[in-house]
């Protein structure tokens, strides 16, 4: 059981000044363009930025830790970028708006910490899904072997990086209609369910579960208990249609036909064409 209850505490420290050093980084960006929803950007840059600083300090002597630490740079890259893509040309965020608000006067030096640092810390907290696998293929002998755990947990990654992938192109190629039929996407995968880039990307973090069973680390739940509150009830679902019959008035219909998070077929017709 200790085994099981134990991980690399020394290992986890040497991403820290990393982390500060990414979020600090950030924050000053931030003040300089008066947007602190570029913190957004950096999300999965700092899970690739701890994944990396744990590849670097246990080295890469397995197939497992190289497979591991492609698949993080994978998601971070894509994730940035098309984030990157998305928000240019854009305002603030109308979530940090309504922080920004919230947290006046001396809104400048507070989102350093309430927003930039606490992101930091999430992302270090849930990189605890990645240090058993490194520590563990720090050396020859103690590297894991290959299994079907890890061919599962590779093919469930690559499933739901492409449905996310997807879905945010479908959302991007939509928002950028100058005339438009409704204010809500419903077709394609967003025809299946509200949010399938949050299914997506819940798809990934239970994919690294599953690759990261052999380590047998307790440890490895974490991660992924964690993003499933984030995306279900948090930062995800939950914030995303707080209010959102207001603005679009045609959402309740979307609501009523179409499934919350998980895919599945509409309830009622959508478009009419079922």
């Amino acid at each position: 059981m200790n085994l099981l209850l134990s991980i690399n505490f020394d290992l986890m420290l040497q991403a820290v000044p990393v982390l500060l050093l990414v979020a600090f980084t950030t924050w000053l960006i931030s003040l300089a363009i008066d947007d602190v929803s570029i913190v957004d950007y950096i999300w999965s840059l700092l899970s690739l930025a701890a994944a990396a600083t744990y590849a670097y300090h246990s080295g890469v002597e397995s197939t497992v830790s190289l497979v591991m630490l492609l698949m993080v740079s994978i998601w971070a890259l894509r994730l940035t970028f098309f984030l990157m893509k998305r928000g240019r040309n854009q305002p603030e965020d109308r979530r940090y708006q309504v922080i920004r608000k919230r947290n006046s006067p001396n809104f400048a030096f507070k989102s350093l910490y309430l927003i930039f640092i606490f992101q930091g810390f999430i992302a270090w907290i849930m990189s605890t899904i990645f240090v058993p696998i490194f520590d563990a293929g720090a050396s020859a002998e103690t590297a894991i072997v290959w299994s079907l755990w890890h061919s599962a947990g590779v093919a469930l990654w690559l499933f739901g990086l492409l449905f996310e992938s997807i879905a945010d192109n479908q959302l991007h190629a939509f928002n950028q209609k100058v005339v438009k039929d409704s204010r809500t996407l419903n077709f394609g995968l967003w025809r299946y369910c509200r949010h399938p880039n949050y299914f997506g990307e819940f798809c990934i973090w239970w994919a690294w579960f599953i690759f990261a069973i052999p380590t047998a680390s307790l440890w490895i739940l974490l991660a992924p208990l964690i993003m499933t509150y984030l995306l279900m009830k948090f930062s995800g679902v939950g914030n995303m249609e707080n209010g959102i019959t207001d603005r679009r008035p045609d959402y309740q219909a979307y609501i009523d036909s179409t499934n919350t998070f998980f895919p599945w077929k509409p309830r009622v017709n959508v478009n009419g064409d079922i």
